[in-house]
């Protein structure tokens, strides 16, 4: 599939020229580049001492030839001026494992901007990212930035503020829970935290050896919940009184950890819910002071067939969602889907379709955040989309890159 043209003038896509005689080669970079790539990411970036790309992602900035091949680069007067890492995911959704790609670490140093490196080395991810197989992207970072290359605005991710007066109120039993914070030499307890992990219809998965490092994460920390007989019932990542990531036996030892956590710090805390753990979710609406529901990113969708299956699936066995078929063409993808009592399928489709959307519209319809009706106009011959969509294209912070 073609990448989809930008919606901006192409004048503002023209970079002013390297001199005479330079040319940019991009290339994937070894082990040996480790230092100089983590020293150019930091200057671009402006991080001062302490702080730098290791300590803000454990899990993917180590000196390992597979984690830095992951890193594209060009070289100017013998240094690494540009980068852009793509780092995959295996996401799985339901019963299917998606190739995802995580874009991050996107760079350039100033003396170097405004000369096309970066969109040199963006539109070589995106060409190898197809070509080796990859069926979503995801990025953070300003929107119509990326836009360029396709990505857009959109998925959904609940925000819950719980107060510790929402709590009292409740008039749930204080849970005799202790916390600990989480490392890897607990080996058994964090068998048993990746295990909950798991347990989610949507996940990326995670290696036991690793599963601490994504936790770590933006800074987080986490941590072990466990009960009156040091048993790990619940594990969740936190940063400043925010609950970015919760796992546990189920939904009730859930809150009973929020309920714990928030009486140990004696605050507020804030509540980041993914839109598969629809329980929670739920649950949290009916205590809860507040709620938001935000976008979780920048997505790129490549193989639409494999990835509006898997999770209108999901959606189905987390929601019980209207039964009927839908015909949808996607610039000039056309498929078929279909929600029955025996399963969800997604056909190549021929024939009109019952809604025809652009790739951008199509990523805001589909994923969110708001309402189909509010991403583009929903014929009457669509209208079972209202029910399907928002399509649950969460993403954990664990996970970003």
């Amino acid at each position: 599939m073609p990448i989809p043209k930008s919606r901006v003038p192409s004048s503002r896509l023209s970079p002013r020229q390297l001199p005479e005689g330079r040319t940019m080669q991009v290339e994937r970079l070894k082990t040996g580049d480790f230092e100089e790539a983590m020293e150019t990411m930091a200057t671009a970036f402006e991080f001062k001492s302490p702080r730098d790309f290791p300590m803000l992602l454990p899990q993917i900035y180590q000196p390992t030839e597979e984690l830095m091949k992951a890193i594209y680069a060009i070289r100017l007067d013998g240094r690494i001026v540009s980068a852009v890492g793509v780092h995959p995911r295996d996401w799985q959704v339901g019963d299917s494992t998606l190739k995802l790609a995580g874009i991050g670490g996107v760079c350039t140093l100033h003396d170097y901007r405004g000369k096309g490196l970066m969109k040199a080395i963006m539109e070589r991810c995106l060409t190898d990212m197809k070509a080796e197989g990859f069926h979503l992207s995801w990025l953070g970072g300003q929107r119509q930035r990326y836009q360029y290359y396709g990505y857009e605005r959109c998925g959904n991710v609940y925000d819950f503020d719980l107060r510790v007066a929402n709590l009292r109120h409740s008039r749930r039993a204080t849970p005799d829970i202790r916390f600990e914070p989480m490392g890897g030499h607990y080996v058994d307890r964090v068998a048993t935290a990746r295990a909950f992990h798991e347990a989610k219809p949507i996940h990326v998965r995670r290696s036991q050896e690793d599963f601490v490092l994504y936790l770590l994460s933006g800074y987080c920390e986490p941590w072990f919940a466990l009960d009156s007989d040091e048993n790990v019932i619940g594990y969740f990542a936190q940063v400043d009184g925010g609950v970015r990531e919760i796992s546990s036996q189920n939904v009730e030892v859930t809150l009973d950890i929020l309920h714990a956590w928030a009486n140990y710090l004696e605050q507020d805390i804030h509540v980041v819910v993914q839109p598969d753990d629809v329980s929670l979710a739920r649950s949290l609406g009916q205590l809860a002071e507040r709620v938001s529901v935000n976008a979780t990113g920048n997505w790129q969708v490549f193989d639409w067939q494999a990835t509006l299956r898997a999770l209108l699936e999901v959606r189905r066995d987390t929601q019980g969602i209207s039964e009927g078929k839908l015909r949808i063409q996607i610039d000039e993808t056309r498929l078929d889907l279909e929600v029955c009592a025996s399963g969800v399928n997604c056909l190549v489709g021929e024939g009109p379709p019952d809604l025809q959307l652009t790739h951008f519209d199509a990523h805001r319809v589909l994923f969110g955040p708001t309402r189909p009706g509010d991403g583009a106009p929903i014929p009457e011959s669509a209208r079972i989309l209202e029910s399907w969509a928002p399509l649950p294209l969460g993403f954990m912070r664990g996970d970003s890159v």
